[in-house]
This record gives structure tokens, C-alpha cells and sequence, in this order.
């Protein structure tokens, strides 16, 4: 493969990584996000790897021009590999994104790479100046627009400073976004997580030079033993606990006839079980006034369609949270359940296009909701500003 064209362009941005990954990569929201692109068809997804069909606005001309691409992503390197599969007017067309975390914000990098076919309406030197041109235009639009967003999502709703956290399925999705915004309120969190070692390994990467850096420590909250582990690593490391965070869970798709009976037991023992597991292991470690949250899910009590598994352990978990926060306030503690509708996990990640639109169309705001927008709920519980909060179901939902 023959490459003439080369740019090299980059953009930081004040904001999480998190932050900055999702609304990057939501391909759907590129019409908003990038001045330039009228419309986005998702055509094919297969795994981290999204064909999607590009419409930009009319042009001087009025020609819309279109094409299909193909774009790889890798959460954990946090780079994205992107191609033209319809290359138009280029004999190929190539593009890498990084993305650093820096000390002023997350750097944002774009190379393409690419050469023109011969007879093209530009030879490659005079695409060069275009692209880097249009790309200053696109960069500080998506910076403006992730900065915006990340103002909406203050780093530090609500003072936690010195409070003493675990949140369980602490290093992706929802409990990702606790964890560092507990870390950014100035916590120190016990992050416990399954089996993704380089999800836990990059908290630290997302933090300020000031914030506590969280512990890992890996597990099955559904095995008692794998959590007996987490509050020995609890005890040994913070000498008890102020706040726990459940929020492990997983999630799987039957018809309720064909449901097998080892996936209802697997969804239950991880969702439901694992939270009784959790809750009471750590009871001792609970100091006056502990907070204990649980994320549960809005199906528990409007139910979901090849989901009775999963709904069923969500709505066990209103019944315990119920319970315990009668039989644990007499002693200062205080239990609460936070439950948030379609969230942009991994646990959305595999929707159609159809179905994520039906989804942004249920809610109010209309659109799916963020991981830092169910943390922020979630340290309003873990805090003083809820000490008469107990007992209650916190609905995270865009007002479906």
C-alpha cells in the first residue's frame, strides 16, 4: 500500500477520560458532536468493530458526499484503528486515534494516513491542507462540546474526603465511574472487580495528581470465599468502612421457555446473592453512620422482555435494600437503592440501531444515559448530604 498523505493533528481536552472515550466513540451522536456530518448508519456491528455508513452536509455545491467506514476500538490501549471501505475519491484512506491522559486533560490525537487515486479533484498535497484545516474546525468543536459536558458533571459533587469505600464491580461501566468520582471527592476506594486486569490497572491513569489512588482487588462476589478476600483486603488496607457500593452484576437475553436453569442461577447467584454476600461480609467493618448503596436496574418494576432472569434479581434487591435499611438503621447505618435506566455500558454496547433509538425515544431528555450521571446519585447517598436518606429507590432514568 502506497502512502503519500500524512496528518498528524491533536486536541486536549479538559474532561475524564471516560468521559472523553464514550462521547467520542458514540457513533450515533457524531451529528451533533462533528459539525460536518449530517447523518450516521450503523450498518454492522462485531464486537469493537462498527461499519457504519458517513453523510456529510451538502457542500458548497450542495453534493452530499457519503461513504461506508469501518472503525475498531480498544478501551483498555485506548486507540482506535478506522478505515474508508468505500475509499471515494483515495486509493485508501487510514486513521488512527489515541487517546493520553495528560496533567491539563486527555490528548486526543488523529493520524490518517492515505493517498489519492489518480485524476482525483485533489492531488495529495491539496488534501493535506484540507483535512488539517477541517480538522482544527472538528477538534475544537468535540473539545467545546466534551468540556461542556464535563462542566454539567462537576468532578467533585459532594465532599467524601477521607471516607473509606468499596464498590464491587468497581473498574467498569457504572462502578468505574463511582470509583473515580469517589477518588476524585477525595475517598480512599477498594475497587473490586471479576476478571478485567487492564480495565483495573488504568484507574490510576484517569485520576489528578491529588486523588487518592484507588486499590484493586479481584473476584466473584458470587463465591463467599472470593469476598471474605475483599474484606480482609477492606480491613487490612482502610481499617473498616465507611461506604459500600454494590454494583457488580450481569446480564444475558432468553425467552423465559428456553431460559436454562444454570443461567437463572448464574444471573441470581452474581446480581442478587452476590449483593447479600457483599452487604454482610462487611458488616463488621461498618463504622457510625456507614452508607451502603446498591445499583439495581428501573426493570425491577417495569420488567423487560428476555429478561426475567435479570429482573427478578434487580427486583430482589428493592426487597432487600428495604429490609436492611429497617433492621441496620437503628444502628446509623443507612441502605439505599439507586436505579438507572439504559446506561452506556458495555451492557448497551451491542444494541441495533433500531432498538437504541426506540430506547432514546422512551426517555425525556432523549437519549441514553452516562456512567458519571448514575455516580453523581451515588455519592449524593454516600454522603452527609443524605444522612436522612434511608430506605429509598433513586431513579436514574432520563424520566422515562
Amino acid at each position: 500500500m502506497t502512502t503519500v498523505g500524512h496528518t498528524l493533528n491533536s486536541v486536549v481536552i479538559d474532561a475524564p477520560m471516560d468521559l472523553v472515550w464514550r462521547m467520542t466513540n458514540d457513533l450515533e451522536s457524531w451529528t451533533w458532536l462533528f459539525s460536518e456530518y449530517e447523518s450516521v448508519e450503523i450498518l454492522e456491528r462485531d464486537g469493537a468493530t462498527v461499519r457504519f455508513r458517513l453523510t456529510m452536509r451538502p457542500d458548497e455545491n450542495g453534493t452530499r458526499w457519503s461513504w461506508v467506514s469501518e472503525r475498531t476500538t480498544d478501551e483498555v490501549s485506548r486507540t482506535v484503528r478506522a478505515r474508508r471501505v468505500e475509499t471515494g475519491p483515495f486509493a485508501h484512506m487510514d486513521i488512527h486515534w489515541t487517546y493520553e491522559q495528560t496533567g491539563s486533560g486527555v490528548r486526543m490525537t488523529w493520524r490518517q494516513d492515505f493517498a489519492m487515486k489518480p485524476g482525483a479533484p485533489l492531488d495529495d498535497e491539496a488534501m493535506t491542507r484540507r483535512i488539517n484545516t477541517n480538522t482544527t474546525v472538528q477538534m475544537d468543536r468535540i473539545r467545546d462540546r466534551v468540556e461542556g459536558m464535563a462542566r454539567a458533571l462537576p468532578r467533585a459533587p459532594l465532599p467524601l474526603r477521607g471516607r473509606r469505600i468499596l464498590v464491587t464491580g468497581g473498574t467498569r461501566g457504572i462502578g468505574r465511574a463511582v470509583t473515580l468520582a469517589a477518588a476524585r471527592a477525595g475517598a480512599r476506594v477498594v475497587a473490586a472487580y471479576h476478571s478485567d486486569a487492564r480495565a483495573a490497572s488504568t484507574l490510576a491513569e484517569e485520576l489528578g495528581p491529588g486523588d487518592p489512588v484507588p486499590h484493586t482487588v479481584r473476584g466473584d462476589t458470587a463465591d463467599p470465599a472470593a469476598v471474605d478476600e475483599m474484606a480482609a483486603v477492606c480491613r487490612d488496607r482502610l481499617g473498616g468502612l465507611d461506604g459500600v457500593v454494590v454494583s457488580a452484576g450481569v446480564i444475558s437475553h432468553h425467552p423465559y421457555g428456553r431460559l436454562p436453569l444454570e443461567e437463572w442461577q448464574r444471573v441470581l447467584a452474581t446480581n442478587l446473592t452476590g449483593a447479600h454476600l457483599v452487604l454482610q461480609k462487611t458488616l463488621p467493618l461498618l463504622t457510625d453512620g456507614a452508607s451502603l448503596v446498591v445499583v439495581g436496574s428501573a426493570v425491577a418494576t417495569a420488567g423487560m422482555p428476555y429478561g426475567a432472569h435479570y429482573t427478578a434479581a434487580k427486583a430482589g434487591l428493592s426487597g432487600l435494600v428495604r429490609s436492611l435499611c429497617k433492621e441496620l438503621g437503628p444502628q446509623g447505618h443507612r441502605v439505599n437503592l439507586v436505579a438507572p435506566g439504559l446506561i452506556e455500558t458495555d451492557m448497551a454496547s451491542g444494541m441495533t440501531p433500531e432498538k437504541r433509538k426506540h430506547y432514546e425515544q422512551l426517555t425525556s431528555l432523549g437519549r441514553l444515559g452516562d456512567p458519571a450521571e448514575v455516580a453523581g446519585p451515588v455519592l449524593f447517598l454516600l454522603s452527609d448530604a443524605a444522612r436522612y436518606v434511608s430506605g429509598t429507590t433513586l431513579l436514574v432514568n432520563g424520566g422515562i
